[in-house]
C-alpha cells in the first residue's frame, strides 16, 4: 500500500514549475471583455478621424 505521507515528503517541485508560476502571476493579463472595449474605443477613434469636422457655431445647421 502507499503511504501518502511519505511520498509527500520525497515530493519537491521542478525548477520549471515555479518559472512559470512567477511569469504568470506577473503578467498583465487581459481577458476578452478588455479586448473588445479597446477595440471599440479604437474604430470610434478611426471613424472619427475620418468623418470632416462640422460647423457647430450658432445658427449653422450641424449637418
Amino acid at each position: 500500500m502507499i503511504d501518502f505521507e511519505e511520498e509527500l515528503k520525497k515530493f519537491y517541485p521542478s525548477m520549471e514549475i515555479g518559472e512559470l508560476e512567477e511569469t504568470v502571476n506577473g503578467a498583465d493579463l487581459t481577458d476578452a471583455v478588455d479586448l473588445y472595449v479597446r477595440m471599440g474605443k479604437d474604430s470610434a477613434q478611426a471613424a472619427a478621424a475620418q468623418q470632416p469636422m462640422r460647423d457647430m457655431r450658432p445658427g449653422r445647421r450641424p449637418y
